[in-house]
């Protein structure tokens, strides 16, 4: 529209010069290298025209023969670049789709194509690792350290490299000069809070964590819970350097993060009991119980409400089912303290409901076995029962999520994969049980949590 609009005004602006040239015919004269020349203004002016537009002509013609190496040279460097990135793209494609020979193809395309060793540097790396060469891509992810644009890609690579050989001190390296570069990336965040675990700097750990939890780098549950994990090996630490005050503070910071990790709350009850503050101990079990219900609470649970004979387990063990009805360990608490009692009777329906819940581990039976034997004193039936143990289901542990390995006790990492926070109390398909049989009887008080 404005170019309409433009071309118009210059339209009527040379018809109103002709017109005022034809009525205004003129003179103009003038000498030049010997000549005299004389005509019209209406002439003069249209050859003026003519010679300006005839020398535009040249010089235009001039530019362009300057011009036509430089552009000839261009067009040809775009089109050997364009090539290039479409080397360097099917080179990216193919080993995303682990095609080893065709990566290594088309990254040396690249590399000729492109002239800019950076660009495909990367792909170097990652043609190296799809052919099995960890060194060579070593070598280009070290390379990429050069370019401050490509250093966090270089070290992010031998980062990786770095945990897939295990070798978490030199990966950790890795990841806290990757975090100068890139503070807010929530991977690098998670990567490290992992790493400072694993080497066993919690307070480090902590911090990596808060950091990645302020960056969303993981789902809110599981971030709290990593904290609480990260807090309660540091409560484990001062223990053991014999700093109770800190111990309990991380500890009493560990639940209140995560009261359903069963670990903290039992380290907690643990500290207070040593303390004699049997009250608040038994006020942790009782909420970690209705929490999550586990084993190691049972045994913490006597101990503060001073249960020492069979009758006062029972009354115990019956409180801590009244908090969680649903709860079959609770059932079976109740039926080892009736065992000890001598409360046939009241063992045997709890021992069925947790039958009944489709708990048929190889503790329930053992169990069975031992009430026949001291109820009835029917030996053939115990000794039915234990046969049906043997080929149970075995008894809730803690697995490792990652690799499957069962740990005897929690540990904030896998002793096998070196995973943090992986291990879940749950059946492990197959395993060993790990409750031992002491004169006919499973225990139910677990060892202490651990930490290595």
């Amino acid at each position: 529209m404005l170019r309409l609009i433009f071309f118009l005004i210059a339209a009527v602006a040379l018809a109103w010069g002709v017109v005022w040239l034809a009525d205004n015919p003129g003179q103009v004269s003038f000498n030049w290298g010997g000549w005299q020349v004389e005509t019209s203004a209406g002439v003069f002016g249209g050859a003026l025209v003519a010679f300006t537009i005839v020398a535009a002509l040249l010089y235009r013609f001039w530019l362009f023969l300057t011009r036509a190496p430089g552009r000839i040279g261009g067009a040809l460097k775009e089109r050997r670049s364009q090539k290039g990135y479409k080397a360097l793209t099917k080179g990216m494609v193919a080993v995303a789709a682990g095609d080893a020979s065709e990566a290594k193809r088309q990254v040396g395309k690249a590399d000729g194509l492109l002239g800019e060793p950076p660009l495909t540097l990367l792909l170097k790396a990652q043609t190296a690792q799809l052919n099995g060469d960890e060194t060579a891509a070593e070598t280009f992810f070290k390379a990429m350290l050069n370019d401050p644009e490509m250093e966090f890609l270089g070290l992010r690579g031998l980062l990786n490299q770095a945990v897939k050989r295990g070798d978490d001190t030199q990966a950790l390296e890795f990841a806290r000069r990757a975090q100068v570069l890139k503070p807010k990336s929530a991977w690098l965040a998670d990567a490290l809070s992992s790493l400072e675990a694993r080497t066993g700097h919690w307070d480090a750990a902590g911090d990596a964590l808060a950091r990645a939890d302020k960056l969303k780098a993981l789902p809110k549950a599981e971030s709290r819970r990593h904290q609480a994990v990260a807090l309660l090996a540091q409560s484990v630490g001062a223990q053991t350097a014999n700093d109770a005050r800190a111990a309990l503070k991380f500890a009493e910071k560990a639940v209140a993060q995560d009261p359903g990790l069963t670990p903290a709350s039992v380290h907690l009850a643990r500290l207070c009991l040593a303390e004699n503050r049997t009250r608040k101990a038994k006020g942790i079990v009782e909420k970690a119980w209705v929490q999550a219900p586990h084993p190691d609470l049972v045994g913490l649970y006597f101990d503060a409400t001073g249960a020492v004979d069979g009758l006062k387990k029972v009354t115990s063990a019956q409180r801590l089912l009244d908090l969680n009805p649903k709860s079959t360990d609770g059932h079976i608490a109740v039926a080892v303290a009736a065992l000890e009692a001598k409360l046939w009777g009241q063992a045997r329906s709890h021992l069925q409901v947790a039958l009944d819940a489709g708990r048929a581990t190889r503790t329930v039976f053992t169990l069975m076995a031992r009430l026949e034997e001291e109820d009835r004193g029917d030996k053939g039936e115990a000794r039915a029962w234990l046969e049906r143990a043997t080929g149970a289901a075995a008894d809730p542990a803690w697995v490792c999520a990652d690799c499957g390995h069962v740990e005897p006790h929690w540990l904030p990492h896998c002793s096998k994969c070196q995973g943090f926070d992986t291990l879940a109390w749950k059946t492990p398909p197959g395993y060993e049980a790990l409750e031992t049989v002491e004169q006919g009887a499973p225990r139910i008080e677990a060892p202490a949590p651990e930490t290595r």
